[in-house]
């Protein structure tokens, strides 16, 4: 199973020039003359266990005017950072770079969702580069963190693909430790929160969902920065990026109309820790006006679909379940008018003025003037045909993201140091692939002390055509191009494998490779001879006979492919007559 780690990080102008009319909105974007929190989250993921992951950085710039100079500052704060991980970072050149390969490639659909504009849009990006890399599982981290968990990615993948009450995981939420090491909102309780009991509905959730037991148990909140997305979930389903604000709840219940549930685990948190607050409490207060009436709407306004499921705010009790429901406009009325006295009585005019207009709002320009679910169902087509076309199109996508690889350069193949691996390194390779997790330690261990590990730079050939020394190889990570030349000696592709696959078991029923594979990028293989696994089925005949199962069952997922593809390039080529 491949893992990204995707940690956005948002800035903006230098602190002297502030915000400016147009730029982007968003909490705290870092102003661009100071360091802010991204090296601190960064250098904090020394301490994990697993590494073996690819960290993607979406660079997010308030306005296109210090893009580059956004871009410069966080690759070097990247550089300076204390750990050994694949890095990317996910650019809004990037992003262009990506649109110009799927129109020049003959995509024509809707590329307004390739967008680093707005959380929804930037989180919509987390997964869409995890796609490009042809990760498995997407964990989702924020810029004002800290990982204090050696062991968060083990636990953060530990329940993705497996089943619980009957039901797929595959989104897990974490949660949040404030500096106090609790999970509570580090917040005061005040009078005109009265009828705008949110954090008293969230410390009920929080109770009810993190302080008990089991451990994994289905949550009607998640938070955006501690997630975790499988690929058969992201492929599906998207973020709305028509709601301002609290995109991850969001999420969450775009998932559970299409089947998903997303499940808490109680153990895996981490420290969050962001800078003081600037924007005033009315400000604030109407972000919550707006995503509350938004996600109201899209649950009245569902229809019977017979892919989805219909939800209600009584799924989500008691946070934000308790802003959903239809006393929501009473909520805000009485609310605002509260906070408006309070701020009158500290003589706060503007204050006092924004809550009023805040009501107001609330009757008028909050409300979605369109059908938000309906709305949805279109960005989640859209968001569908996306993937499929940039599935189609991987190879030269994943080829543009690779110039965006921060690591790619350090990356030397060193055979002696390869050479020199350990039989426990080996081990480790095998139990991390995905096609080997039924194999018990027992049977990893046979298969890792024949194997041997090799490496391959980018156009290396790994095998070629009428090659008679026969191996079966397990992809660790990169991409194998299969290939054959036709009579110009021009390279004619015939699949593009990449890790957590493997290649080369065909050949094994054969004297001969019947085509050549090509390194498409810098390649990890462990690879095991014809002669091996031959000895392996006389001497150890179950596990010999363990492997060539799962060599047949990829052979025939292979063939059934190919015929599939035979079959429909077949009807597109009929032509039908009355």
């Amino acid at each position: 199973m491949r893992v990204s780690v995707v940690i956005p990080t948002y800035w903006g102008r230098k602190k002297s020039v502030g915000w400016q009319e147009g730029d982007g909105v968003y909490d705290h974007p870092t102003p661009l003359d100071e360091e802010g929190t991204l090296q601190r989250t960064l250098e904090s993921m020394s301490i994990l266990n697993n590494k073996d992951v690819s960290l993607i950085v979406p660079i997010c710039p308030t306005t296109p005017e210090i893009e580059a100079e956004v871009v410069k500052k966080v690759t070097s704060i990247i550089e300076k950072s204390d750990f050994d991980i694949e890095t990317y970072i996910f650019t809004p050149q990037t992003l262009r770079d990506i649109k110009m390969n799927l129109i020049e490639n003959g995509y024509d659909g809707d590329l307004s969702l390739l967008s680093l504009d707005g959380y929804s849009n930037i989180r919509n990006m987390c997964i869409y580069s995890t796609q490009l890399i042809n990760a498995d599982v997407a964990i989702l981290i924020d810029d004002d963190e800290v990982f204090e968990n050696p062991d968060y990615i083990d636990m953060a993948i530990e329940h993705i693909g497996k089943r619980k009450f009957g039901k797929m995981i595959y989104g897990v939420a974490g949660y949040y430790l404030n500096k106090f090491d609790e999970f509570y909102d580090d917040v005061d309780i005040v009078p005109w929160m009265t009828y705008w009991n949110r954090f008293g509905s969230k410390t009920e959730a929080f109770d009810k969902i993190i302080g008990q037991e089991p451990r994994m148990k289905i949550t009607p909140f998640a938070f955006g920065g501690a997630m975790t997305i499988h690929k058969n979930l992201f492929q599906l389903v998207p973020f709305d990026p028509k709601i301002r604000r609290g995109e991850d709840i969001d999420y969450l219940m775009n998932a559970k109309m299409f089947g998903f549930d997303f499940f808490l685990d109680n153990e895996l948190n981490i420290k969050h820790l962001p800078p003081k607050k600037n924007h005033p409490v009315w400000k604030r207060f109407r972000e919550d006006i707006y995503r509350f009436l938004f996600e109201k709407n899209k649950i009245e306004n569902q229809k019977d679909l017979n892919y989805m499921n219909n939800v209600t705010a009584e799924d989500f009790d008691p946070y934000p379940g308790h802003f959903l429901k239809e006393d929501l406009e009473d909520k805000i009325f009485k609310t605002n008018v509260l906070l408006a006295l309070d701020y009158l009585a500290k003589g706060d005019v503007i204050g006092c003025q924004e809550s009023i207009k805040n009501v107001y709002l609330s009757k008028y320009e909050a409300k979605p003037h369109f059908d938000v679910f309906d709305d949805y169902i279109k960005v989640q087509e859209n968001w569908v045909d996306l993937m499929n076309e940039s599935i189609k199109y991987r190879r030269v996508l994943r080829k543009t993201i690779e110039n965006y690889n921060l690591s790619r350069n350090k990356i030397k193949i060193n055979m002696e140091e390869f050479s020199n691996i350990t039989l426990e390194d080996k081990i480790d390779k095998f139990r991390k692939h995905a096609l080997f997790n039924d194999f018990n330690d027992e049977e990893i261990k046979v298969l890792a002390e024949m194997s041997e590990l090799i490496v391959y730079d980018e156009n290396d050939i790994i095998f070629r055509n009428n090659d008679n020394k026969l191996y079966a190889y397990a992809i660790i990570r990169g991409c194998v191009r299969i290939v054959k030349c036709n009579s110009k000696g021009e390279e004619i592709i015939l699949a593009n494998i990449c890790s957590n696959s493997i290649i080369g078991e065909t050949s094994l029923l054969k004297d001969e490779f019947s085509s050549t594979g090509v390194a498409d990028e810098f390649v990890v293989l462990m690879r095991i001879s014809k002669e091996e696994l031959e000895k392996l089925i006389q001497e150890n005949p179950v596990i010999g006979n363990k492997v060539m199962k799962l060599f047949l069952e990829r052979m025939y997922m292979k063939l059934h492919d190919t015929s599939k593809l035979y079959q429909d390039r077949v009807m597109k080529e009929e032509h039908f007559e009355d």
